[in-house]
């Protein structure tokens, strides 16, 4: 918890964040602890008369939990202390003691992962982010939409629903269908031999196996297009991810389509385009509600393996 719990004078802290001269103390409470702030802000709002000290009981609150923590977080390190010490003295009387072997064993290799996990955070600390899937925008029948570039599909691959929508499921050759097996199994309609798709102001000619959209198993349900190996072979593609972009060296030139950023693509295909904020920060503020309400039930708080109460934040 802050450092501000272990001041006394609650209610002058109550009234430092309530005045005028620093507007923006509570507004960053709301980062730092959220459900405090969140508490605090709704009793000001339906007891706006109250005064500091009325309001000080709800950080009294926290800073009575905060204590509790701090003596679960104590018993919590004085076990683990007392286990190391045990193990200790069963591996000086007997070195071949398995167990007490064990023990050091992992605790050695638990060093080994956090030097490794400090190595990668200040080398390449990027490594922890969200990738991106790759898309690029195109159109077939002039119905424009994200492409998924796959190199590990095998197949380019449209979905029956997708292929209806832009009007060339009626050229479906229902000679190939079958099933198509990979993580999970999906039901094959058949192939597009030849249909027109336009990336970045080009037509190039594609075959589609067509999926069933209805069926399950193989697949991202939300996923209309997949281009695959075979076209990106057959045109000549380079994924350039220097210069972010998809790269057809085609007979008339070569054809740069760069990569959709994030902002560009729906949630569902792992984008922020028509990303909810409002939303999310309330769903935040729920499940952060629900942990509170389960940590009194328990008369305490969470405590992870390391000893630590366990952070106040989701990850979005």
């Amino acid at each position: 918890m802050p450092k501000m719990f272990s001041n006394n004078s609650l209610p002058q802290f109550v009234t430092l964040l309530l005045s005028p001269s620093h507007p923006n103390l509570l507004r960053e409470m709301s980062h730092t602890s959220p459900s405090l702030h969140r508490s605090l802000t709704l009793a000001l709002s339906q007891h706006p008369s109250n005064s500091p000290a009325q309001h000080a009981a709800v950080l009294k609150v926290y800073k009575d939990q905060n204590v509790l923590a701090g003596i679960s977080n104590a018993a919590f390190r004085v076990e683990k202390s007392t286990e190391e010490l045990t193990m200790r003295h069963r591996l000086q009387s007997n070195p071949m003691d398995s167990e007490a072997n064990a023990y050091f064993g992992e605790q050695i290799r638990v060093q080994n992962v956090q030097k490794s996990y400090m190595d990668m955070m200040e080398q390449f600390p990027e490594s922890q982010g969200r990738v991106l899937m790759l898309y690029v925008n195109a159109e077939v029948n002039g119905v424009k939409f994200p492409c998924f570039v796959d190199s590990g599909a095998q197949s380019t691959i449209m979905s029956s629903a997708f292929a209806e929508k832009c009007g060339v499921l009626h050229l479906l050759d229902k000679r190939f269908h079958g099933v198509a097996v990979g993580v999970g199994t999906g039901k094959i309609l058949g192939r597009v031999h030849m249909a027109e798709m336009k990336i970045a102001g080009v037509c190039f000619p594609c075959t589609f196996t067509v999926m069933d959209s209805d069926g399950k198993g193989l697949g991202d349900k939300n996923m209309d297009m997949l281009f695959g190996l075979d076209m990106l072979k057959r045109h000549r593609c380079n994924i350039d991810l220097g210069a972010n972009e998809l790269v057809f060296n085609s007979g008339s030139g070569v054809v740069r389509a760069p990569f959709m950023h994030e902002y560009e693509l729906p949630e569902e295909k792992g984008g922020t385009k028509g990303f909810d904020a409002e939303k999310a920060n309330q769903e935040i503020e729920e499940y952060e509600a629900k942990r509170d309400r389960e940590r009194a039930e328990s008369g305490g708080s969470d405590v992870k393996e390391d000893g630590e109460k366990e952070d106040s934040k989701m990850e979005g």
